[in-house]
């Protein structure tokens, strides 16, 4: 994922060799391309397809378009909210 804020991360390590990270909860991330939505679509009766900036690919509401700020959760890879 991008980094877009100065996010902490930690690097847990073992005799000098990293074993770990572990990343913040949830990050901010651009969308680079997403479908344009289709009419009558809402929020509650699907998603559409996504990449961000750094190209992975998640599922988005129907309102997101590309070049939108958004938070991703890094636990699951999914779209939180709109920034």
């Amino acid at each position: 994922m991008t980094r877009r804020d100065s996010n902490e991360v930690k690097i847990i390590f073992y005799e000098e060799k990293p074993t770990a990270i572990e990343l913040p909860n949830q990050i901010n991330s651009k969308i680079e391309s997403t479908d344009v939505a289709l009419k009558r679509q809402t929020v509650s009766s699907s998603y559409k397809p996504a990449i961000l900036d750094n190209g992975i690919k998640i599922q988005v509401p129907p309102f997101i378009e590309s070049g939108d700020e958004i938070v991703v959760d890094t636990r699951t890879i999914e779209y939180v909210k709109k920034k």
